[in-house]
Formats: structure tokens, sequence, C-alpha cells
């Protein structure tokens, strides 16, 4: 049998992969050079107009506090700082040039949605917790599910199989027996991983963790990143990359909830409790939940990304104590 980094080897040589425009490659490759400096990787980026308008966009509306616009991508590289910039220039290249594909089950515009309300709230909790950098975690969160798009850029067909019989197969075997013999529900993103696993002998999970190490991100964060979905993953050990994948996982755990109609209270109120474990206490994350969904909106109208309207905090409360009544 394959090992994992032997089958990814074999399907980066598709050429078909997602991968950083030449430009970002060229910024993360300056990057390990201890003479390059922030202007050196700012040339490089305003090379590309692609690139530089959305790092331009993405520094106006996210980070900049200033009320002040910036308009040179030297000066936005400045205040983003370095490791901010490359972090930012990987992540907005694979999102411009990955709108859209062959794969016609696979949604596209979804993906990306649920992919920016996850950064977002990753990035939210991980300023609470102050332990990770924010917009390190940003990225790490915005390209968490990348496994999922490359098997859609790599088997268009076959992937489209995939995620028609997932349902299916979700509903005939929706119950599992656990060890002890009771029986426990099976999500729908283990049975699509399951068949990931038996077309291709890599699962998208897996796919993104080796995804991230191509392109030089950290190990922790490469499979905090890819197993962020099991937490209780033996991969991920038990110190700085468990806790990543934690937060990526309450940040996931958040983008599942918002995308419900309407959202369940006693779901919520479950991931309150679980924000608690991080530092997130009760008094604040009513306050930053809002927070979440008003930049998932806000910063959705700058990229071009498709977002929806969700209740705040209190509405959902509210909107509970109604419907019982």
């Amino acid at each position: 049998m394959s090992s994992r980094k032997e089958i990814f080897v074999k399907l980066n040589n598709t050429k078909k992969l997602p991968s950083p425009s030449g430009t970002t490659l060229r910024v993360i490759q300056l990057c390990h050079d201890e003479k390059a400096s922030i202007n050196d990787i700012a040339d490089i980026i305003q090379m590309d107009p692609a690139l530089s308008a959305a790092l331009l966009k993405y520094a106006n509306a996210f980070f900049l506090t200033t009320g002040k616009q910036v308009v040179s991508v030297h000066k936005a590289a400045v205040k983003l700082g370095l490791r901010t910039v490359v972090n930012l220039a990987l992540g907005l290249s694979l999102l411009t040039d990955n709108r859209k594909g062959k794969c016609t089950a696979f949604d596209y515009e979804r993906f990306w949605s649920i992919s920016l309300l996850q950064a977002i709230a990753a990035k939210n909790f991980a300023a609470v917790g102050k332990e990770f950098d924010p917009e390190e975690i940003f990225v790490t969160a915005l390209l968490s599910n990348m496994g999922q798009l490359a098997f859609a850029a790599i088997f268009p067909e076959e992937y489209n199989a995939i995620l028609i019989e997932t349902p299916s197969r979700t509903s005939a075997e929706s119950e599992r027996k656990t060890k002890n013999g009771a029986l426990a529900e099976v999500p729908a993103h283990q049975l699509r991983k399951e068949l990931e696993k038996e077309r291709f002998e890599i699962d998208s999970s897996e796919l993104t963790a080796e995804l991230f190490l191509d392109w030089g991100l950290p190990g922790h964060y490469a499979l905090a990143a890819g197993f962020h979905e099991y937490p209780e993953c033996i991969e991920l050990g038990k110190g700085k990359t468990l806790e990543i994948a934690k937060l990526l996982h309450l940040a996931h755990q958040l983008a599942d909830i918002c995308l419900q109609i309407p959202i369940a209270k006693e779901q919520l109120c479950l991931l309150e409790e679980t924000a608690q474990q991080l530092d997130v206490i009760d008094e604040q994350f009513s306050s930053i939940f809002d927070n979440i969904i008003a930049q998932w909106q806000e910063s959705g109208d700058v990229l071009e990304i498709k977002t929806h309207q969700c209740l705040l905090y209190d509405d959902v409360m509210a909107q509970d104590r109604e419907t019982n009544q």
C-alpha cells in the first residue's frame, strides 16, 4: 500500500491540484531568504494586479482601523507585517483562482462562503485566546477544507459521483455500533471521506494536510487544518497542534450552525459551552458571535463571496422563546 506522501506526489504530478499563483510561490520562497525585506516582497506582489487588488481590499476592510484608505501595496505590506502578507498572499491567491470548476455537484460558491465564515470565526476566537496569531489562524481556517476543492479539480466526474452518493449512503448508514455496542449517528462528512478513501486512497483531510506542507506552511498548521474535524485524531498529539485544531473545530461548528435556518438555540448554547474552554467567557460570546456574523457579511461583499442573512445571538434566543410560548 502506498504511503500518504506517495499518493500525494502522484496527485501533484497531474498538475491539476489547486496551486498558488507564480507570484505567490515567489513570495513564499523569498520569505525564507534572510536578506529579503518587506519591500522586496511588496515589489513582487504589485506586479500581480489580481493579487495586489485582493491584498488591498483585505487590508482596507479587515485589518486597518485608522480610517485611512491604503492605496499602495508597500504601505499595506508594512502595516500588515511580513508573515501576514505572505500568508494572505497564499490564501487570496487560491481564492481568486478557484471560484468555479467542472465538478457540477460541488458548490464552489457555498464552499468559499463557509470557508470565509470559518476563517473569520477562527480569527475572532484566536484574538480572544491571544495564544495564536489571528491572521495566521485566519488563513489556516480559510484553507482548511482545500482537500475537497482539490478532489473536485483533479477528478471532477468521480468526485461528482461521490458527492451525489453521500446523502443516500448517509440515510442508509445513519447509525453504526460503537465499540461498546451502542448506536451512534455517523456524520455525512465522515461517510464522504470514507468514499474518498475507497476511490482515491487518500481522503480530503489527509490531502489538505499534504497541500499545506507542499505550500511550505508549518507542520502544526498543516495537521491542524487537515484534521480539525477530528480533535481526537492521534496525529494532532497533545500540544500546540491540538490546540489550533480545537480552535478550528470550534469555528467549523459555528459555520455549520449559522448555515442552518433557523439556528437552533440548543446548538448555539452548546457551542458557547465549548467556547468557554478556549477562554471565550459567557459575557463575551454573544458579542463575538454577532461580530463574526457582521464581519462575514461585510467581508463577503468586499471579496465577492456570497453570504446570507443570519440571526444575531439575542434574536436566536428570542426566537426560541417565541416558539415555545
